[in-house]
């Protein structure tokens, strides 16, 4: 049985779906993009210090992901998923803006301290990139592991019937 409130019809409720699946997708993008910020931060223009356009095709996807979900459990787990992907991939995000600062840091280093300015870099970029892979490991694996659930998850029972 559809869900079919007041009388309203069966296109306007599948329109409503979809336009309720895009925001679940659009809202998990949105954190996804979050997620992947210091990756993002790596690749800003020196000159103009303006954001790769690219940060909003993370959005863009989870909301084509979200829109052609076959149910909203399945738009939720599509989401969960990528949204888990992203955090997993934060240890390399990490790794990417850590070695961004430090080719700054080096860059403007006065002369005679560029030793200590590569060994402090080098430990702030390992402590950064600890911290977000232990976080990034195991709040990524959950989030995967709801989304597989909630996207693969169901019911999984035969049944047969004797003629």
């Amino acid at each position: 049985m559809d869900w079919d409130p007041g009388g309203l019809g069966r296109g306007t409720v599948s329109i409503i779906k979809a336009l309720f699946r895009t925001v679940v997708g659009i809202t998990f993008g949105i954190a996804s993009m979050l997620a992947l910020t210091p990756a993002f931060a790596a690749f800003l223009d020196r000159e103009t210090n303006t954001p790769s356009p690219l940060i909003w095709l993370v959005v863009l996807l989870s909301a084509v992901l979200g829109f052609f979900a076959p149910t909203i459990r399945r738009a939720f787990g599509r989401g969960f998923l990528l949204l888990g992907l992203c955090v997993l991939a934060l240890p390399i995000s990490m790794m990417m803006l850590s070695g961004r600062v430090s080719s700054d840091m080096m860059a403007g280093a006065q002369e005679g301290t560029e030793v200590g300015t590569a060994i402090g870099s080098g430990i702030a970029s390992l402590a950064m990139t600890g911290v977000s892979a232990f976080i990034g490991f195991f709040l990524g694996s959950i989030l995967v592991i709801v989304g597989l659930v909630l996207a693969l998850g169901g019911r999984r029972e035969v049944i047969l019937r004797e003629r």
